[in-house]
């Protein structure tokens, strides 16, 4: 194998597929970008990664308004480089629940997806009293307000977790805690990246809150939870899912007085009984875990891809 040397443009041009190692026979792993549409964090993983990997970036095209339309076009573009599975898929991140979406799409298409995984997140965290759609917005879930509380609530989440990464000591973790906060509240970031972070992810929450709101015609926050459920566990792969979860990362969003009973995000009481794999450290931290590298490289059942 061999690692790709070309540098990565964020959010440039028609490249959503970064090619970071190539492997063998077996097919890659193809990671999903974090909510804030970067693949940054995944450089590292070029130079300790045995099998395949591929990393999915948020570019000008990708379209961010719909989930199942976002998912659509990432399959599109998976399949355009690996027309067969069957297909290996992680995300970092709030994107585990566009990747549960296409892991749906490339089942329903006929297609096995060998291996699920989620880095530091689960759908059912998006329920999370206080901080999710469970939580008190004092507005009915079909009012714009509503929505807007729901993203503003992600954004703050997000910065709970990121200035605690390297147990609070990181400075570039707090200035980019900084950073992102000043563009989503239309203040003056230092840097293009930030900007281009914050309107990808407050588009990418507005698309997740939508799509949360829809599985239930009902749109009761305590009716989503159950439905989410339902719709997990009709994915197949959602029963062989591995989540790896950091004990100082997004479980830092759940509200202390009930942080005990979402130790695993709510994992377990929407989708039953997960491989939940709990590493030391922040939510950045664990991807230099070994546990991690090394169970993202043998999660995957076999099978050679028909690239």
């Amino acid at each position: 194998m061999k690692s790709s040397s070309r540098t990565l443009k964020f959010g440039h041009g028609d490249e959503n597929i970064v090619k970071l190692v190539e492997g063998g026979k077996e097919p890659p792993l193809i990671l999903l970008h974090n909510g804030g549409g970067g693949v940054r964090a995944f450089f590292h993983f070029k130079k300790v990664f045995k099998t395949g990997l591929w990393a999915i970036q948020v570019t000008p095209d990708t379209p961010l308004d719909s989930l199942p339309t976002h998912a659509r076009y990432y399959v599109q573009k998976i399949k355009a480089q690996q027309p067969r599975g069957p297909y290996r898929l992680g995300s970092l991140s709030a994107t585990s629940i566009l990747l549960v979406e296409m892991a749906r799409i490339l089942e329903a298409n006929g297609d096995t997806v060998g291996q699920l995984a989620f880095i530091d997140h689960c759908p059912s965290l998006l329920l999370c009293p206080e901080i999710g759609i469970q939580g008190d917005f004092e507005y009915p879930l079909d009012d714009p307000r509503a929505r807007r509380v729901f993203i503003t609530n992600s954004f703050h989440s997000a910065a709970t977790f990121l200035r605690t990464d390297g147990y609070g000591t990181s400075q570039q973790r707090r200035k980019q805690t900084q950073t992102m906060l000043a563009a989503y509240y239309g203040g003056e970031p230092t840097n293009e990246f930030a900007r281009i972070n914050a309107h990808i992810m407050e588009r990418y929450l507005g698309a997740v809150f939508d799509f949360l709101v829809g599985l239930t015609p009902e749109r009761k926050p305590e009716r989503i939870m159950s439905a989410l459920g339902t719709w997990m566990k009709s994915v197949k792969a959602v029963s062989r899912v591995q989540i790896y979860l950091a004990s100082t990362g997004v479980v830092l969003e759940a509200p202390p007085q009930c942080r005990e009973e979402w130790l695993d995000l709510g994992a377990r009481m929407c989708i039953g009984n997960p491989d939940v794999i709990y590493l030391e450290g922040g939510h950045f931290q664990i991807l230099s875990d070994p546990r991690l590298i090394e169970g993202l490289q043998a999660g995957f059942g076999g099978g050679e891809a028909k690239l």
